[in-house]
């Protein structure tokens, strides 16, 4: 069986988001353990008559659904590090930050380098690959935990544009990258932007772009999944001259 390279290996949980630390972002913006309607407050509308939107954000995931070390065979962290990691983790922390602002006062986005850095992504890259019926545990993650939108990372293209694709299509929400674009017509290859309609109580709907951008160190990855000039986006101007007719292109 093809192991996973040292890259892989060292990537493992590397940046990811971190219950403890995360937990204390939290505490430091506001947050409650217990949900505001419990003391009759309600934390979507502030004392001054505004309305809050509580934009969450993860990032550098690496394949980790679950906080476990696939090498040492045993969970991330200790009584005296508490950096757990992963999606299971993550939705947690989504879960009860949800409870506390109002699913819909709320969104949830991804910044990328999302399928690569652990055994278990590198099983659904090399081993069995996702396809049609075999869907990316990533995916199905983070599907279930609802999330809005996720950019590109240059980690996504580490194992070829088809794969990357058919994660696309497994996601239930788009896969933005602005800047990456189609060698052939110069458009962006995957879709720009999103923009997403937010319904306060009592206000009228309030729209949110969404930017997704790519890290251009993505055209030194992956080199060997690379078939011709045209098979590979390249870093563009990001968002320039972006707007609603825009349509992505295809690699």
């Amino acid at each position: 069986m093809p192991q996973p390279t040292h890259a892989e290996r060292s990537l493992v949980g590397r940046r990811s988001v971190l219950a403890g630390g995360a937990a204390a972002v939290l505490a430091a913006a506001g947050f409650r353990a217990r949900p505001a309607w419990a003391d009759g407050v309600d934390a979507t509308r502030p004392a001054d008559g505004s309305h809050r939107l509580t934009v969450m954000g993860t990032t550098d995931l690496h394949g980790n659904v679950f906080n476990w070390d696939y090498f040492a065979d045993r969970e991330f962290g200790s009584a005296t590090n508490p950096d757990d990691i992963g999606l299971a983790k993550v939705s947690s922390l989504v879960d009860a930050v949800r409870a506390e602002r109002g699913r819909g006062n709320t969104l949830l986005i991804d910044a990328g380098d999302t399928i690569q850095g652990t055994p278990l992504a590198y099983y659904y890259a090399r081993i069995e690959p996702i396809s049609k019926t075999r869907v990316h545990p990533m995916a199905a993650a983070m599907n279930a935990i609802g999330y809005d939108a996720a950019a590109l990372g240059n980690h996504e293209f580490n194992y070829g544009i088809p794969l990357l694709r058919t994660f696309e299509e497994q996601l239930d929400f788009p896969l933005l990258g602005a800047n990456a674009l189609d060698a052939r017509t110069g458009m962006p290859a995957f879709q720009p932007y999103v923009v997403k309609l937010v319904r306060f109580r009592g206000m009228r709907p309030v729209r949110v772009g969404i930017l997704g951008l790519t890290n251009p160190g993505h055209r030194h990855l992956g080199q060997g999944q690379r078939r011709g000039p045209d098979d590979f986006p390249r870093p563009g101007r990001a968002g320039e001259g972006l707007g609603a007719e825009d349509a992505p292109g295809r690699l």
